[in-house]
């Protein structure tokens, strides 16, 4: 029989381990959830508790609403509640899912739009026969990709229709972007596209500036890095910021929480990566 998290469990120290498993343009973390301080960040964020609901706001002094699920779309200002209660979550540039945000936050009553209940009566059952555990990536991208095309559908990994933007995706890795002193101009240029019209439809495909992308990209790749048994500092500078206290500030503004949670020698939370680009 797969294995349920139980509370009982979490109080008597019985947690599981918590990973969070990287890949170059989505994450997902399952365990035990944290409290977070107001962030907001560039990739559609979908959480789903599978026992106690979350606690969410949407403002530092709002009331707190409980949900079994939210979705958050890209830059919308959010805080979480979740000490001890098992969860999955998972962040994701699939511009379809941006477009599911966006549906539901239409038609939403509550702050953080919910997941449709006909859907979460499918995922619970998925998500809680994994016991909460994703012990490799492998297994983690499986997770992945059968709950987005729950959500979605088979096509939910497909990239922007603009071939230029496509391209210019496709351009940006950790290597482009500590090279790069002016890498939005370079990107323009690659493509054949002035700067300003470049900004225009780059927001027009992807949902996003592309500056927001660069630098959720940048934050991405320093954990990456930091994965693989590098210091913040030098995660920090591998991954193209000024120095650790710059990532830490964007860190802690994009995640809610400080990078010591989740880098080198983090007792909360063990790094997984996928592959990289």
């Amino acid at each position: 029989m797969p294995h349920e998290i139980t509370f009982d469990e979490v109080s008597k120290g019985h947690t599981p381990r918590t990973t969070l498993v990287l890949w170059p343009d989505q994450m997902i973390y399952a365990g035990i959830g944290q409290s977070f301080t107001l962030h907001r960040h560039h990739a559609v964020q979908i959480s789903i508790s599978l026992g106690a609901p979350l606690q969410v706001r949407t403002s530092a002094s709002g009331p707190y609403s409980k949900q079994q699920s939210f979705i958050v779309g890209p830059n919308i200002p959010h805080q979480v509640k979740g000490e001890g209660v098992p969860v999955f979550a998972l962040w994701s540039e699939a511009r379809a899912l941006a477009d599911l945000a966006r549906r539901l936050g239409t038609s939403s009553t509550s702050e953080l739009p919910t997941l449709p209940a006909d859907l979460l009566k499918i995922l619970l059952p998925v998500l809680r026969a994994s016991g909460g555990q994703v012990p490799d990536a492998q297994v983690g991208h499986a997770l992945l990709s059968h709950v987005l095309t729950i959500l979605l559908g088979p096509t939910w990994n497909e990239g922007p229709d603009d071939l230029r933007i496509a391209t210019a995706r496709s351009l940006v890795t950790p290597q482009f972007l500590v090279e790069q002193s002016q890498p939005i101009a370079s990107l323009a240029t690659c493509v054949h596209l002035s700067p300003s019209r470049f900004r225009h439809l780059w927001r027009l495909e992807m949902g996003m500036s592309v500056q927001s992308y660069l630098r959720w990209k940048r934050l991405w790749s320093a954990m990456y890095i930091s994965a693989h048994g590098a210091s913040l500092t030098e995660a920090a500078h591998a991954a193209g910021f000024a120095d650790s206290a710059h990532l830490t500030r964007v860190f802690h503004a994009t995640f809610g929480m400080q990078p010591s949670h989740l880098f080198k020698n983090s007792h909360v939370v063990q790094i997984i990566p996928g592959t990289e680009h």
